[in-house]
């Protein structure tokens, strides 16, 4: 984009003195973007290739590097990954937080700013006043070949993503840096033009007069204002604005551009045109397809659309919405966009599936903050009177329409142990990975070999699994109680099929606050377990002895009524009338450490770790038949404690995924760096490597508001 290219000589012509001519430049630019295109989708085929392998060997240590070139391909990949998980502690300043992404995704973008800075300044003197003027024409050149790149990495149906095995949704933030390198290339290439007239006070005659000039500033404005909206705090106002006004300047500022440039250019221009032509074909044929009932049920026939969704209000403002049968299929940890129009009309928002594809349905908990998504629970609430005395209200259902699915994880099944960790609603996330490892123990457990491919020689390489989830309320134990219990279930049914089951499972919830205000809880274990309680027992009303299932009861106990014989307590630790949040760390959680509480009512009631027996399922107790649900605990986690206790049993490559605030995940980063580091795995110790997923939720994408969006990335 030149300001004055009309006038301005050929691109094929050089500047002399061994200068590369523009369109050269230009294609340097992109010789180096398809090399970085290029690494990625090699890693992507070897990270394949790798889970592959590990799936059709059939020694103890399948998720363990054999040969040489695995070997060294490992330690390659854990230095690397030290250096790109690594995230600086956030920075402080009185009531606001400030969040750095992690080192890898900056200094990838770093390296794409010097590449431009390189290619807009090489061999040209900027103190030479009869060089502004090729500093104008070669910025103008660069800055509008970046084009493509910044819609390469927008669009959902993503080549890049494909490519690369990344999600769009990770590929989101590429977008918005490359797109705030351009702005800053677009801006010296104004200046320097206005550089060259401001010697003769002739930037105002431009402006008023020349019709390139006219459309390269305006071009310039608007995309000053795409840069100032894409940023967080302005994309966390209103998520639907965001979306309306992002479309209307984009096409303003691609025709400003195409006004702007001359023909020998405009083929830079055309190309951005073309992918956001196919970005939406693809996504509505695909649309088509799915929500149309006639690619699907023959005995829908009648019907023209496929889906039609159950809005369930639960517990928290929050909304469960299902739909049964759906006409697509799906991988755990992906989501869809989900429209409502009858609720919300011409919204269209980002939601985890909460479900697994055996399960037959989508399932979706979405958190009622603004706009569509109070709007879904206002709608489901319609029996408000049955909210009201908690009991379980009637069910809504509506015509919904799906868009998807997308995200992408490395498959979990490949590594030795996984350690899942969730805050609050992350748990829609993580849930879905633990469930999916489960299902391939239970397969394997029952032979099932018919549904083992034959070139496989397991399901799943996985033998320790750590589930950890952090809530504020007991309430939000019922979101998946039935798919905990039924997951701990089939573990103990392949521990009585099979004498030689050798997995690990070990599930810990930590419970920080109390939205209800709620006295503590005591919890009471018989000495002999015959069967698991279920998480909906912790989840009833207060001041009740409000059910007796499986020989445990629960009992909510005011500060008088505790006793030195009952359990200690595991809820807010407050009186009624007063709330609490348990803000101490525990570092052990097999050791009972008085919880510190911050409370806005009476004096707190000391809260300790839960008197419950808690015993993962590990082979050694296999005689014991027992089986213990979980730890409850009040507080919350240490991720390196947790962490480091999976890695020292490790006998294979890991993984750690964490779904949560920005702060939950910022800790996870820098404890998986540290015990990388500290087990000097890059170093030839022997040691396995760690893979990190992070999934951000809520606002951080300025997708929508609250945290009922889980989505990968960060700010």
């Amino acid at each position: 984009m030149s300001m004055a290219m009309g006038d301005m000589p050929a691109g094929s012509m050089s500047m002399g003195d061994g200068i590369p001519s523009l369109f050269t430049l230009q294609k340097m630019y992109w010789a180096v973007v398809g090399s970085a295109i290029g690494a990625a989708t090699l890693v992507n085929v070897l990270d394949r290739v790798i889970a592959s392998h590990r799936l059709r060997d059939s020694s103890l240590t399948p998720a363990k590097p054999k040969s040489l070139f695995f070997n060294l391909y490992a330690t390659v990949t854990a230095t690397v990954r030290e250096v790109s998980y690594a995230t600086p502690r956030p920075f402080r300043l009185g009531g606001l937080t400030l969040h750095f992404p992690p080192l890898g995704p900056v200094l990838i973008m770093l390296a794409n700013l010097v590449v431009v800075m390189v290619l807009c300044f090489y061999k040209l003197d900027t103190t030479d006043v009869w060089k502004w003027e090729d500093v104008g024409y070669r910025t103008g050149f660069i800055a509008i070949c970046q084009l493509p790149l910044i819609f390469l990495l927008a669009g959902r149906q993503n080549i890049i993503g494909f490519l690369a095995g990344m999600s769009y949704v990770s590929l989101n933030w590429y977008h918005r840096w490359v797109a705030r390198t351009l702005w800053l290339t677009t801006t010296i290439h104004m200046g320097f033009w206005f550089r060259d007239w401001g010697r003769w006070n002739y930037i105002t005659y431009q402006l008023y007069n020349d019709p390139l000039t006219k459309r390269g500033f305006a071009a310039w404005v608007i995309l000053t204002f795409i840069v100032i909206t894409s940023f967080a705090p302005i994309r966390r106002l209103s998520y639907e604005f965001f979306v309306i006004q992002h479309l209307i300047t984009f096409v303003g500022f691609i025709v400003a551009v195409w006004m702007h440039a001359p023909n020998e250019v405009k083929v830079w221009v055309w190309i951005p045109i073309g992918l956001l032509v196919f970005d939406r074909l693809a996504r509505y044929t695909w649309g088509a397809y799915a929500n149309l009932a006639i690619f699907h049920r023959k005995n829908k026939a009648n019907a023209l659309w496929e889906h039609s969704a159950t809005f369930t209000p639960l517990p928290g403002n929050v909304t469960c919405v299902t739909i049964e049968n759906p006409g697509i299929g799906w991988q755990p940890g992906q989501h869809v966009f989900l429209t409502c129009h009858s609720v919300a009309p011409l919204q269209c928002h980002p939601f985890t599936i909460a479900s697994i594809p055996e399960d037959n349905k989508m399932k979706f908990f979405i958190r009622a903050e603004n706009g569509g998504t109070r709007r879904f629970f206002r709608y489901a609430s319609k029996s408000d009177s049955l909210l009201g005395n908690r009991q379980v209200a009637g069910m809504s259902s509506s015509t919904v329409f799906i868009e998807g699915p997308y995200g992408s994880i490395r498959p979990l099944r490949q590594f030795d142990s996984v350690v899942l960790l969730a805050g609050g609603m992350g748990a829609t996330f993580t849930v879905p990975l633990l469930r999916d490892i489960v299902s391939a123990w239970k397969l394997e457990s029952n032979g099932s070999k018919e549904q083992m491919p034959a070139r496989i020689a397991r399901l799943t390489a996985t033998k320790r699994l750590r589930f950890v989830w952090v809530i504020k309320s007991r309430s939000q134990l019922t979101y998946f109680d039935s798919e905990l219990q039924s997951l701990l279930a089939d573990v103990s049914e392949c521990r009585r099929t099979r004498s030689n089951f050798e997995k690990e499972i070990e599930i810990s919830i930590y419970i920080t606050c109390d939205e209800k205000l709620d006295p503590p809880i005591s919890v009471s274990l018989p000495s002999q377990t015959v069967s698991p309680p279920t998480l909906e027992t912790f989840a009833q009303d207060e001041g009740k002895n409000i059910s007796k299932k499986d020989n445990v009861s629960i009992n909510s106990l005011s500060a008088e009524s505790t006793s030195t014989s009952a359990p200690v307590a595991t809820g807010s630790g407050c009186l009624p009338g007063g709330g609490c949040c348990c803000t101490a760390q525990i570092e052990d959680e097999d050791i009972n450490t008085a919880c510190a509480c911050t409370c806005s009512g009476p004096a707190p009631v000391q809260s300790e770790k839960a008197a419950l027996d808690v015993k993962s399922l590990r082979p050694e107790e296999v005689a014991s038949k027992e089986i213990i649900y979980s730890n409850i605990i009040s507080g919350r986690p240490m991720p390196r404690i947790i962490i480091r206790k999976v890695l020292e049993k490790a006998e294979g490559e890991s993984a750690v995924v964490v779904c949560g605030p920005r702060g939950l995940a910022d800790d996870v980063r820098r404890s998986v760096v540290s015990l990388s580091d500290e087990r000097a795995v890059h170093k030839g110790t022997g040691a396995q490597g760690i893979y990190l997923h992070v999934e951000n939720f809520g606002i951080t994408r300025g997708m929508t508001k609250g945290d009922n969006l889980i989505l990968a990335g960060g700010e």
